[in-house]
This record gives structure tokens, C-alpha cells and sequence, in this order.
């Protein structure tokens, strides 16, 4: 379950370099809802989300995309400013390292579900979704 954890860290962290909000707990939950927005979509691994982004910013299904994770951050950094949200997903999505990441706490969740209170999610939107 420590896969968790690092998963969670890396994709905080650079929530955190490219947000610059000041609540690591909050950014932790981001990550971790993050997380769960790939689990309902599937994307336990990086293609999918790969197929997206290559679409280009004038897709729908991009800008669908980009849009949660834009909500996400504002959700969890209350930064009213949509415009510094949009670029901080953008920057995040692109960024492999936290794609992966994302992906793989994704398929953690999914795989996982019959002993989801072990895993140690944090977030308690997250562990509502699987009781």
C-alpha cells in the first residue's frame, strides 16, 4: 500500500509547484479525488488520457478533460482565478511522472475495492465513494 502513498506524494507535490497553494492535506485530497475521477473513467494507465491530449486543445473531449482537472484544483486550492487553474491542469496532465501516478493510484483503487480501508486513502470523499 506504500505505492499508494508515493503515488499520492508525487502527484501533491507537484500540485503544490504548480499551484503554489499552501495546504499540503488539501493538495493530498486532490491527488487522492483526482484519483478517482481516472478510476470512473478507466484510465488506469497513461494511453487513454495520451489519446486525449493528442486531440489538441481544440477537442472536445480535451477540453472536457482539462476542465475536471482545472475544477479539481480550484476545488481543493479555492483559487478563483480559472485561467492559472486551466494551465496548472494542463502543466499537471502533461507531466509523465504525474500521469503515471495518477493512473496507477487509479487502477490501486480499482483493484482494491473489497479491501479499500486498507489502502489509507485520505480523502474522505474517496473512501465514501467505496464503502
Amino acid at each position: 500500500m506504500s505505492n499508494l502513498f508515493e503515488h499520492s506524494k508525487v502527484t501533491a507535490y507537484f500540485l503544490w509547484e504548480y499551484t503554489g497553494h499552501d495546504s499540503a492535506l488539501a493538495l493530498w485530497y486532490c491527488a487522492e479525488d483526482m484519483a478517482l475521477f481516472f478510476e470512473h473513467m478507466g484510465y488506469y494507465w497513461e494511453n487513454p488520457v495520451n489519446e486525449i491530449l493528442q486531440k489538441g486543445r481544440g477537442s472536445i473531449e480535451y477540453i472536457e478533460f482539462i476542465r475536471h482537472i482545472a475544477f479539481y484544483i480550484f476545488s481543493y486550492t479555492q483559487n478563483s482565478d480559472d485561467i492559472k487553474n486551466w494551465f496548472a491542469a494542463e502543466r499537471l496532465i502533461s507531466n509523465g511522472e504525474v500521469l503515471s501516478a495518477l493512473c496507477s493510484i487509479a487502477s490501486l483503487y480499482n483493484t482494491n475495492k473489497e479491501q479499500f480501508s486498507k489502502l489509507g486513502v485520505r480523502s474522505e470523499q474517496v473512501r465514501r465513494h467505496y464503502q
